[in-house]
């Protein structure tokens, strides 16, 4: 069946941030990413298709929203072109409510192992944060304002289909964090490059919140100045930093290894 014009401009309109920001909504795309969704029971509120762009994978993917009972519909090549961020369209997007978790909820536990992302602008390092979270067992992701968007295609497939399975609470004003963490007995750790490594000496509370700011400015000074710890990671000096997505994903290897160089 073909969409209405005004349904596909509806749809179109979630290529842009505003849009998303607007209806609390948002488009993925691809076998894959819409594979990992459903692995992790976040279930779309509508799929689009297109029989002759599939593929034998992507009927399956079809007949498993069909069977769990998504709305599912079939529409033209050149629709689904046009919903597509790609160059190449995998022939099926999916409508998602976007993964909004409130603060307190994200905090909730006794054990819990949160990463805090500082105006982190690049949607890709954004994504890859969120893909290792996910990998290095942590609880949970905050975006403070002014950083990337979770929502957006570059930063979902960044994360390879993890932001469907981590709870993430975004554009959190840095003083209202603040205020959260200390209110839930949470110690803070910022990566700095002027801080201590982490090593096997440094003992890693249950409740941890690592802040990670940009490569080129580092973290804001009010979650600076607020850090229990600043931790660094060892480096050859034949280099200045690494961008945040590397730094972030080494530090919470270490973090989940316990200091040490191994689980």
């Amino acid at each position: 069946m073909a969409l209405l014009q005004r349904e596909l401009k509806q749809l179109k309109a979630l290529k842009t941030k505003n849009a998303r920001r607007k209806e609390n909504r948002f488009l993925a795309e691809g076998v894959r990413l819409l594979e990992e969704a459903a692995q992790a029971n976040y279930w779309p509120i509508r799929v689009f298709y297109s029989p002759s762009e599939i593929g034998e994978r992507g009927q399956a993917l079809v007949d498993k929203f069909i069977a769990a009972q998504r709305d599912t519909i079939s529409i033209s090549a050149r629709e689904c072109r046009s919903l597509s961020d790609t160059k190449t369209s995998q022939g099926i997007v999916a409508l998602f409510e976007a993964n909004r978790t409130k603060l307190q909820q994200l905090l909730e536990g006794a054990r819990r192992k949160i990463i805090v992302c500082d105006k982190i602008g690049d949607p890709g390092n954004l994504g890859t944060l969120i893909r290792s979270a996910t990998a290095f067992g942590f609880d949970g992701l905050i975006t403070t304002a002014g950083s990337a968007e979770p929502e957006s295609a570059k930063t979902i497939r960044a994360s390879m289909g993890c932001y469907f399975s981590l709870p993430i609470t975004s554009a959190v004003e840095p003083r209202s964090l603040i205020e959260h963490l200390k209110k839930a007995d949470y110690k803070i750790f910022n990566a700095d490059i002027g801080g201590q490594e982490i090593t096997d000496t440094i003992s890693i509370p249950d409740k941890l919140a690592l802040v990670i700011g940009s490569e080129a400015f580092g973290s804001g000074n009010d979650l600076a100045q607020a850090a229990d710890f600043k931790i660094k990671i060892p480096m050859s000096g034949r280099v200045e930093s690494l961008n945040s997505a590397m730094a972030g994903s080494i530090l919470m290897h270490r973090i989940y290894s316990g200091g040490g160089g191994g689980k």
